[in-house]
């Protein structure tokens, strides 16, 4: 292989991590917002603690999911 595929490769790697690192960070604040409004629904005010846990569980459902799904 030459050594300029290897930079490009390298390049091109890093610019995908730093986007799926951006778009994670997106949809962990998207569902952040979704399950505040929706507690707020039902008359629940639960403790920010326990809105960060029940986000940080779902994404990491959903990565793990579309992961397993795409291969």
């Amino acid at each position: 292989m030459r050594k300029e595929g290897i930079i490009e490769n390298f390049i091109v790697t890093i610019i995908a991590s730093l986007i799926l690192v951006v778009m994670g960070v997106i949809y962990f604040i998207a569902t952040l917002v979704i399950i505040k409004f929706s507690s707020g629904l039902f008359g629940y005010a639960p403790d920010e603690n326990w809105i960060v846990l029940a986000s940080a569980i779902i994404v990491a459902g959903i990565m793990i999911g579309s992961a397993i799904k795409n291969n």
